[in-house]
């Protein structure tokens, strides 16, 4: 049957209609911001383009809230427009809570996607293993979370200490090292950074060392003591037998003779130590002091905590550099001697 030539026009016209409308509904919903934008545009303060703001979204912020706080900070010139954005685009209730870096002057859907997106501005830092009070002080001035007055006097605040309820006379030792990711909120409030530190370490601690150390009879306070020490002379894979040098010579009441405790607090670690700091009278020395220091001279980490509740099985009572990243361990003090004389010829120090 002949189709009318009609009906063939009123088909592609149609077709054409459809297309039009497509292509014009993509157009207008790709563009939808600026228009919008063009004709709710606000008297909200002129900002300079693209400068960089972190913006808080609460949690349970509705989306009025949240398009008010972006236009406050200029992130957006319309907290209307950007709200029917989100009402077209059906993601009124798909903005997730956090600290964002936004730029200010931006298109609302962009910066709608990125609250869609969740991803928050993280700040990480890392706290090697073995660093004491002072080099986290330092660390923490360089990374802009304290200055080095502050931290360190935070670090000796008794009321601070009892709410976190460690007995010592400061947080060291109790600053679990690892890598830690903060707010910007939490960033800027040293407490919570240190109380994330300490809650780590009461993990590792009650997991791995709890129950071992209640069997020594130990407190928290030597164990991690004792772990601190280890923690600076052990190198890798010693941890256990340099544990076991110190619990034999505790068990023999005699001196640990530990080097690092020589300088603790007086010179920066891993600082030359000379005759005069092995006679220099302190009570962190354990040259002159008989058994653990008063406290810790480092924050220890998991290994070196471990070590210090499950020492190895050997009689060691002696260790000396071997000058290639490991220790001569020996039973007896000739033995000892021995070795000390081999390595000193290649300058290397003795310890104990």
């Amino acid at each position: 049957m002949k189709v009318p030539a009609l009906s063939i026009v009123k088909s592609f016209s149609v077709i054409a209609l459809l297309v039009l409308l497509a292509v014009g509904g993509h157009y207008l919903y790709s563009n939808l911001p600026g228009i919008l934008q063009h004709f709710l545009v606000t008297d909200s303060p002129k900002v300079t383009p693209q400068e960089d703001v972190i913006v808080n979204i609460p949690k349970g912020a509705s989306l009025s809230e949240v398009g008010a706080l972006l236009q406050e900070k200029g992130v957006v010139s319309s907290k209307l427009v950007f709200k029917l954005v989100a009402f077209i685009r059906g993601e009124q209730k798909s903005v997730k809570a956090g600290d964002y870096q936004l730029k200010t002057n931006s298109e609302p859907g962009d910066v709608l996607d990125l609250l869609i997106s969740g991803k928050t501005l993280v700040f990480s830092i890392t706290v090697p293993e073995g660093y004491n009070i002072f080099q986290v002080a330092d660390l923490f001035e360089n990374r802009g979370i304290a200055s080095r007055k502050e931290f360190l006097a935070l670090a000796k605040d008794h009321n601070f200490l009892q709410e976190l309820q460690i007995d010592g006379s400061s947080l060291e030792g109790f600053l679990f090292p690892d890598t830690y990711f903060l707010s910007p909120a939490e960033k800027s409030n040293v407490k919570i950074v240190v109380k994330k530190m300490v809650s780590r370490f009461r993990s590792v601690y009650d997991k791995h060392v709890r129950v071992i150390a209640e069997e020594y009879g130990w407190t928290p306070l030597q164990v991690v003591t004792l772990s601190s020490l280890i923690e600076k002379e052990a190198k890798p894979n010693e941890h256990g037998l340099v544990s076991a040098v110190f619990h034999n010579r505790l068990r023999q009441k005699m001196k640990l003779q530990c080097d690092p405790t020589v300088i603790y607090g007086i010179k920066p670690m891993g600082a030359k130590i000379t005759r005069s700091d092995l006679d220099r009278k302190h009570p962190y020395n354990t040259y002159q002091v008989t058994g653990l220091p008063p406290g810790p001279i480092a924050n220890p980490g998991k290994e070196s905590l471990v070590a210090a509740v499950r020492p190895a099985s050997v009689d060691y009572l002696y260790f000396v550099s071997k000058n290639d990243g490991s220790h001569q361990f020996s039973s007896s003090l000739n033995e000892h001697n021995k070795w000390v004389n081999l390595y000193q010829k290649q300058n290397v120090s003795a310890s104990p």
